[in-house]
């Protein structure tokens, strides 16, 4: 297995608009692409970090999916639904020998499992790769629990439960790998649950530099840049209108 348990292990992104966003990627973050099919992987140097593909029918979302390790897909898809998950697509190998499947957790968010073979990669943490990702939610209370027995986090409270800054992180390990927002009173009611992905910029750009960038690329800008203690940040939409975060790690304020 190459990464921890509860660890993110691959992500994608479903869209008909395939050429369009291969671009607009690798404009803003260098992507190379390994182009098949059914199926293109997103390269940094020889090592693959994301996966692009046309999506099944049109009721599937343009969003970034979020894949975390769990060890054994087969074992976890029950557990899923002991849980109050749905399964939305079973447990499916890959030709690299992957497995995987897609569910809906109790709170509505889509969230993918992943297992990886021991030799398997995925870049993260680097310039142009994924750094961090949260679940946004309004309950919090139902999400919490079902990704702490799915994966087995020890989760860590930030602010007061239900309050204005309602967070936890939640570790795999000693490491913080994922985390999660209560939004019920931050978002309009229309906004469902979802994960949200964020992406280190590049090391000639800062947040800035790669906000006027995705415009550039035909992006939207959704957030404007704020500072924070974890990085400059900015949210954005690429060109077939898919949310992530671009920040800039090394910018930190106010630890």
């Amino acid at each position: 297995m190459a990464n921890a348990v509860g660890a993110p292990g691959w992500i994608d992104l479903a869209t008909s608009e395939l050429e369009e966003t291969r671009e607009f990627y690798t404009g803003l973050f260098g992507w190379r692409w390994l182009q098949r099919p059914d199926y293109n992987i997103a390269m940094i140097d020889k090592t693959p970090v994301a996966g692009l593909l046309p999506p099944e029918s049109d009721f599937i979302p343009t969003a970034w999916t979020l894949y975390l390790e769990c060890g054994a897909v087969r074992q976890s898809c029950e557990k899923v639904r002991a849980l109050g998950g749905k399964v939305i697509v079973p447990p499916t190998e890959t030709p690299a020998d992957e497995m995987f499947l897609v569910a809906e957790d109790p709170t509505g968010a889509i969230i993918g499992l992943w297992e990886a073979p021991t030799y398997g990669k995925f870049g993260r943490d680097h310039a142009g790769m994924l750094c961090w990702a949260e679940l946004h939610t309004s309950d919090g209370s139902a999400a919490d629990p079902f990704y702490a027995e799915l994966f087995g986090y020890r989760q860590e409270q930030m602010g007061q439960p239900g309050g204005d800054f309602d967070y936890t992180a939640w570790y795999a390990g000693e490491q913080p790998t994922v985390g999660r927002y209560e939004t019920s009173l931050s978002l309009p009611e229309n906004v469902g649950a979802h994960w949200l992905l964020y992406f280190q910029v590049n090391p000639d750009q800062d947040t800035d530099a790669a906000v006027n960038r995705v415009q550039e690329l035909g992006g939207k800008l959704v957030r404007e840049p704020s500072d924070s203690p974890h990085g400059r940040l900015a949210v954005v939409q690429d060109v077939v209108g898919a949310s992530f975060v671009v920040i800039d790690t090394s910018a930190r304020t106010g630890e």
